[in-house]
């Protein structure tokens, strides 16, 4: 319940702030990686600008998105997700930011930038230029 309540939070968040600017999608949104062999990922939330799309996307996204937000289960290993993580830098993502609840930790990975930021949950952490926000203000 707690994955999917933060999801749906974070989509209204970027869809309130940004829904000028880009398309907003949460819930298992395909991204392909590759086509030959074919490789497809499935994000929780996922932001791409008009920048980049002229139309709300349909189907699976073939364009790198400007944000994914993972949201980490128990279930998922630390070897799943750095592999998440190198296929979303390796297509181009900007930003890609695991969510960890059971830790209360959010780790930032950006494009072109070799180190990771860690930040807590009461920290306020830039999802994308303009919006920032503290995890902790909408678990409450």
């Amino acid at each position: 319940f707690e994955h999917g309540d933060l999801e749906a939070r974070l989509g209204e968040l970027l869809r309130s702030l940004l829904k000028d600017k880009g398309y907003t999608a949460v819930g298992e949104i395909g991204i392909l990686i590759n086509k030959n062999p074919l490789r497809i990922r499935a994000a929780d939330v996922v932001y791409i600008s008009k920048d980049k799309v002229s139309s709300r996307p349909k189907g699976i996204l073939e364009i790198p998105p400007d944000l994914i937000i993972e949201i980490i289960s128990e279930s998922n290993t630390a070897w799943e997700l750095n592999e998440k993580v190198k296929d979303y830098l390796s297509i181009g993502v900007d930003r890609i930011v695991l969510i960890d609840p059971q830790t209360q930790t959010v780790n930032l990975y950006q494009k072109g930038k070799k180190e990771t930021m860690i930040y807590n949950f009461d920290e306020d952490i830039t999802l994308v230029e303009g919006v920032s926000v503290k995890i902790k203000e909408l678990l409450s």
